[in-house]
């Protein structure tokens, strides 16, 4: 089949599958990493790549940028990415959505060093799909990550954001999906689109006069880097206190403010996150329970599974028992 995919280096097709007009390849990576990519080719201008790999040894990946719009969704496993040749480079981190744009005709470069659990995935959308299917146009804020783009700007340029709870859920059906759906190319289709119509209504609610509670400029801005801040901490004890005057603020003000930019306190927002996280880890059933706990910044394995069970209904042992039990249950096998 006609390949209109933008594919790693040193990978080799192992499987093909098609369901109606959506064709599926499946690459498994030559050298020292285990696992395999999978590309869906979902409708002209518009596909998914997938992938779950285990990097044995320092890897580099480079991909030609065939002059798309990239989502990626990294879940778990860390690397740098850059343009090919050039001296800097940024890093990607798990539990992050990053939105890529480079020149036509160039190359990004992403670096794994041994060890990494890579599962991520990455939608891609050509300048036409978001034009004449989404009816997108040049018209967009400045600090839109879409918009250099559609207005052709010549440059490499990367911007990464937390996940949402929402989004995990999505990428991580998506990731899972059995090959042997006979409709899994609708399935793909419909969550991919998800996730696009999810990344592009969280943008223009930013362009919107009111939203993030009404907080705008400087206070605005604080909230942001405030939050940025707790999303790289989740597994640390964080005093509030501290925090209002490392930011330059008094408690009361950080509350008010950070409840009037997301819906809810910092603390409440700290633990919603934790308890995201700690979900993923346990399905994925690569650390113990306890371990889980540590990350999320229990120092007391009760006090984890109490909040959890809180949170979800269910404890962590029975989650981490009902996702191997549905991982490990017999499934067909890929056509070729």
């Amino acid at each position: 089949m006609s390949v209109p995919f933008c594919v790693p280096s040193d990978h080799r097709v192992v499987a093909t599958r098609q369901w109606g007009r959506v064709h599926g390849l499946t690459l498994a990576p030559e050298g020292r990493t285990e696992g395999h990519r999978e590309f869906l080719w979902l409708r002209p201008g518009f596909y998914v790549a997938m992938g779950q790999l285990v990097h044995r040894g320092d890897r580099i990946d480079r991909y030609p940028s065939g002059d798309f719009f990239k989502l990626h969704f990294r879940m778990t496993g860390h690397s740098r990415v850059g343009q090919a040749a050039s001296p800097t480079s940024q890093d990607v981190r798990p539990f992050t959505m990053s939105t890529l744009v480079q020149p036509q005709d160039s190359y990004k470069e992403e670096h794994f060093t041994a060890g990494e659990h890579e599962r991520s995935l990455t939608i891609c959308c050509s300048r036409d799909f978001l034009r004449e299917q989404l009816g997108l146009d040049d018209v967009r804020g400045v600090d839109d990550p879409i918009n250099p783009y559609l207005s052709r700007v010549r440059r490499f340029e990367l911007q990464q954001f937390p996940l949402h709870a929402e989004q995990i859920e999505l990428v991580d059906a998506l990731i899972d999906a059995p090959a042997a759906d006979p409709y899994r190319g609708l399935s793909v289709e419909s969550k991919a689109a998800a996730l696009l119509h999810g990344f592009l209504s969280g943008m223009a609610e930013k362009r919107q006069p009111g939203a993030n509670g009404g907080l705008v400029g400087a206070d605005l801005a604080r909230m942001t880097r405030l939050k940025r801040h707790l999303d790289t901490r989740l597994g640390e004890a964080v005093d509030l206190a501290d925090l209002a005057r490392e930011h330059g603020m008094t408690e009361r003000r950080l509350a008010n403010s950070f409840r009037k930019a997301y819906g809810k306190t910092a603390s409440e927002y700290m633990n919603d996150a934790r308890m995201t996280r700690a979900r993923l880890l346990l399905e994925l059933g690569q650390v113990s329970v306890t371990e889980v706990a540590y990350r999320v910044g229990y120092g007391h394995v009760a006090n984890f599974s109490t909040a959890f069970k809180r949170t979800f209904g269910m404890s962590p042992q029975a989650v981490r028992k009902e996702h191997t039990e549905t991982a490990t249950r017999p499934q067909g096998k890929q056509a070729s």
